[in-house]
């Protein structure tokens, strides 16, 4: 089944095995000459971050847009407008509409945690290592929540955290905004 990509109906298709194809079109330029070009399939490349990606353009401006959302976006019913588009198998390159779901950043998260899917390098290289300890008067005390587990934990000071392997930059946020590092969920106690 092929459809029309949203917001590029005239110039691309997309089917839902993930081919994605110009469309024939023709053009008139200001001196009235006629140019035809014939549709083609896009190659995908792979992204830095490991997923298929195609490149859209219209009129010269290019855009880059991940194969699994395109395919997500035009195939799956996404009635609670989730975010986020999962790999079930947790391989990037596995753009199958039955490896493919809608989910909220939180599942996300969890998905990758739980299979694996996600590294981290901190601890004492940290360049923040060490600064601003538990007898700083700076110092902001901390609670971390794994959210898998619901164990908790205690910490005299931010920074503290960097030693069991988090981003000081990173807890401040989840402290901040709610949201999630390397499994946790903080809060400023």
């Amino acid at each position: 089944m092929l459809k029309n990509v949203f917001g590029y109906e005239k110039y691309y298709e997309i089917s839902s095995d993930g081919i994605v194809k110009s469309k024939n079109r023709t053009q008139t330029d200001s001196l009235g000459r006629t140019r035809t070009w014939k549709g083609q399939v896009l190659s995908p490349d792979i992204a830095p971050n490991g997923y298929y990606r195609v490149t859209l353009a219209v009129e010269g401006k290019k855009k880059q847009v991940y194969l699994h959302r395109l395919i997500a976006t035009h195939f799956i019913d996404n009635p609670n407008n989730l975010p986020q588009v999962n790999h079930k198998d947790g391989n990037k390159l596995n753009n199958s509409m039955d490896n493919l779901e809608w989910v909220t950043v939180q599942e996300n998260t969890i998905h990758a945690y739980k299979n694996g899917l996600i590294n981290h390098i901190a601890g004492e290289n940290h360049p923040n290592y060490g600064k601003f300890g538990s007898k700083s008067k700076k110092a902001k005390k901390v609670k971390s929540t794994n959210i898998i587990t619901g164990e908790q934990k205690n910490y005299g000071a931010l920074i503290e955290t960097v030693k069991d392997g988090f981003l000081q930059s990173e807890v401040s946020r989840s402290c901040n905004h709610g949201s999630i590092h390397k499994g946790h969920k903080f809060e400023f106690i």
